[in-house]
């Protein structure tokens, strides 16, 4: 699948016109966009409404139609098509909640990680049968999502306590980082959007660890510093990567984002480590804070123009 391309390779010329089109053309797709998932959320909030009244068959019977129906229009039309990647996206989503449905109706109490492990399981070779970008990207937001509801369900009380979420943050940062390089590595390498998701996604977790290396606890770092570790790695591999290997300023200026919003954080807690008894206290704190998220945002835009000004943008 070649870079830059969202739905696959059989798109018309008016689907990669819309895709690689102007402001207008992609105005024009996100108002579709927001249309198509209002009716989905109507015709789901309808559902929520009268869930109560339905009989058991009915809650069970329902996402397995969806299912089934998304599962054949993905066989007719193709896993390629615009239309068949949609249905088998939509597929993918309804095997999630028809799992949960019957785990609903029948009270089992499994634990919630392991609806999410077993539904990315099932995820993984759809997306690598349909070699769509879109639902990989699914199937990526599931496993993250078992990987989190398992860490703190189980990785909590085995990891060391007080660099225990710290550890976990960590590790799905770089997890996500190695499966971008390896997307970036295989069929002409990831498509914009992808990339930006994957590297938006490595880097705000660990942002959030980061953040709260620092207002966790009574100083700093005392709850260890493990994702404030990794952000840095992280943030240096992607700029590194992005403007040697797959030029993409972009993703070199979510990199440097993050890194800006961590060093203004740090500069915060370091200015309200102290006591703060007063109002002339506070006001002084708050003033000298002010002046320092001016300093990183001046330093951070001084970067952006030298990146924006440097070479062409990698598509």
């Amino acid at each position: 699948m070649a870079a830059g391309e969202i739905w696959g390779p059989d798109m018309t010329g008016s689907d990669r016109r819309l895709i690689k089109g102007g402001p207008q053309q992609w105005v024009f797709a996100l108002f579709v966009f927001f249309g198509a998932a209002q009716l989905i959320a109507g015709v789901v909030f309808f559902f929520a409404f009268n869930w109560r009244d339905l009989p058991d068959t009915a809650k069970i019977a329902l996402p397995q139609i969806v299912m089934a129906a998304g599962f054949l229009g993905w066989a007719l039309t193709g896993p390629r098509s615009r239309f068949g990647a949609s249905a088998g996206v939509l597929a993918t989503m309804m095997i999630g909640v028809a799992m949960g449905v019957v785990g609903q109706v029948y009270q089992l109490g499994a634990d919630p990680w392991r609806l999410f492990a077993i539904w990315a399981a099932l995820a993984l070779p759809l997306a690598v049968i349909a070699r769509n970008d879109g639902h990989f990207a699914v199937w990526f937001v599931i496993a993250s999502v078992a990987y989190f509801l398992y860490a703190d369900e189980n990785l909590l009380t085995i990891l060391p306590e007080r660099h225990g979420g710290s550890l976990i943050i960590g590790f799905f940062t770089l997890s996500a980082l190695g499966v971008l390089f390896l997307r970036e590595s295989f069929a002409g390498g990831a498509p914009p959007w992808q990339r930006w998701l994957f590297a938006a996604a490595a880097l705000g977790a660990a942002l959030t660890g980061g953040v709260n290396d620092l207002f966790g606890g009574r100083t700093l770092f005392a709850e260890g510093f493990p994702a404030s570790l990794s952000l840095a790695v992280t943030a240096a591999v992607l700029v590194v990567a992005y403007r040697t290997w797959r030029p993409d300023k972009p993703t070199q200026t979510l990199a440097l984002f993050a890194c800006a919003v961590w060093i203004a954080a740090l500069g915060i807690r370091i200015l309200t480590l102290g006591d703060i008894d007063s109002a002339y206290a506070a006001s002084f704190v708050f003033f000298l804070s002010a002046l320092w998220v001016i300093a990183v945002t001046a330093g951070f835009a001084i970067l952006l123009r030298r990146i924006t000004s440097s070479g062409r943008a990698g598509s």
